[in-house]
């Protein structure tokens, strides 16, 4: 029994038999912990050095964005000349940014200071997801092997979102308003060096590597990934302010975190589950459905009729997360070219990443002028499925780059 020819936790057991693997597990799951704890840590570190939560929210969105706009760099350097030195440059300058950060707080400076260190600690953080899945696709190939490694990279991400934020709050709150920061410099300086130990098993560039480069509009399909992960996270961060929102109006500020948790909670659920889908099955098509779940559950979330729906109906909107994104990475995995993969994850990372910000935008825009953000959702998610299927009845081409 090996993990290409068996699905389900059974394959999982085979997939993580090698120590090898089990360590790029580990590691890329510490790797990604910066990602996860940088917005909320650096919005109470900025929060408590300038008393605004304005510029708190400011600040967190640049980290935000910076990490999303260096993320395919960091993937395009990898597959062209090999994931050691991406790592190394994370390991070395995120903890030095993060140093930064705090000396430019603790010294009082202007917040034109404080807003470039901001920029510099989002900018080194790696794509650690997208290095763990160019890396699995060197170790087990095609087949059920890499819709396995797919299904734990994609549980992985939903649990360092689940416990990243948690973190963050817990000890700038309980330590200082610093040790959010302090702990992103540790871990990711920990993970990238975990990361690079093992990294003769992933890219390690080469001549016919830098002779390639990611163009998406190549491939009518990679185009639809991208547009449709942008729609994806749009609906991620209207929704986000939207069941805060409703939550506060209603007087119940504690149910909108039990409904983020189902999110979570459903998220992992649909992991596992996806774990038993044959690798038989067209990675397009799986796509499809997945899109398809997206849109009628989200849609059925954002009509719900009062609070006492969003958490039931969140397990189920959550259910749809991680097949929509092992679906993605298969597409991916099929339509480009392996020595461009890391650059392509990474774009996909930042195209949801990069909406779900200006989402979190609109939802505060909308609920401050008295509208219900929910109304966005039911559009935008939608649109995910109408992105998919027009794509479906184009006919498909490889990435040539």
């Amino acid at each position: 029994m090996n993990a290409s020819t068996t699905t389900g936790l059974r394959g999982w057991s085979a997939l993580l038999a090698p120590t090898d693997r089990r360590h790029l597990a580990a590691a890329g799951l510490v790797a990604r912990i910066p990602l996860a704890v940088v917005g909320f840590s650096v919005l109470f570190f900025v929060r408590s050095v300038t008393g605004s939560f304005a510029d708190a929210g400011f600040a967190s969105g640049v980290a935000i964005a910076a990490s999303a706009l260096t993320g395919p760099v960091f993937g395009r350097v990898a597959d062209r000349r090999g994931q050691r030195g991406a790592l190394l440059v994370a390991a070395v300058g995120h903890p030095v940014a993060v140093v930064l950060l705090v000396v430019a707080g603790a010294t009082r400076q202007s917040l034109v200071v404080i807003t470039v260190a901001v920029l510099l600690v989002g900018a080194t953080i790696v794509p650690a997801g997208a290095f763990t899945r160019a890396r699995w696709t060197a170790m087990v190939g095609a087949g059920s092997g890499i819709h396995l490694a797919f299904s734990l990279e994609a549980i992985a991400d939903e649990l360092v979102w689940v416990f990243g934020p948690a973190l963050a709050a817990l000890v700038s709150a309980a330590v200082d308003p610093a040790a959010g920061l302090v702990a992103s410099g540790v871990f990711g300086a920990a993970g990238c060096l975990w990361l690079r130990r093992g990294v003769g098993r992933g890219p390690t560039g080469g001549v016919s590597v830098t002779r390639r480069a990611f163009v998406p509009w190549r491939s009518r399909r990679v185009m639809a990934l991208l547009v449709s992960s942008v729609a994806l996270g749009l609906t991620f961060g209207v929704n986000d302010v939207t069941v805060v929102a409703w939550a506060t109006e209603a007087g119940l500020p504690q149910i909108a975190g039990l409904v983020l948790t189902a999110y979570s909670i459903g998220s992992v659920t649909g992991g596992v589950l996806m774990s038993a889908v044959p690798s038989r099955v067209p990675p397009f098509r799986l796509l499809l459905a997945a899109s398809a779940a997206v849109a009628v559950f989200w849609s059925a979330l954002a009509l719900s009729p009062g609070l006492g729906w969003l958490f039931p109906l969140g397990l189920f909107a959550g259910a749809t997360i991680t097949p929509f994104t092992i679906s993605t990475n298969r597409v991916l995995h099929q339509e480009v070219h392996g020595a461009v993969f890391t650059e392509a994850v990474a774009w996909v990372s930042a195209c949801v990443a990069g909406a779900m910000a200006l989402g979190s935008f609109v939802g505060g825009v909308v609920g401050q002028a008295g509208g219900d953000g929910f109304r966005v959702v039911a559009i935008s998610a939608p649109a995910v499925l109408v992105v998919i299927a027009v794509a479906t009845v184009l006919p498909p081409r490889r990435q040539p780059g």
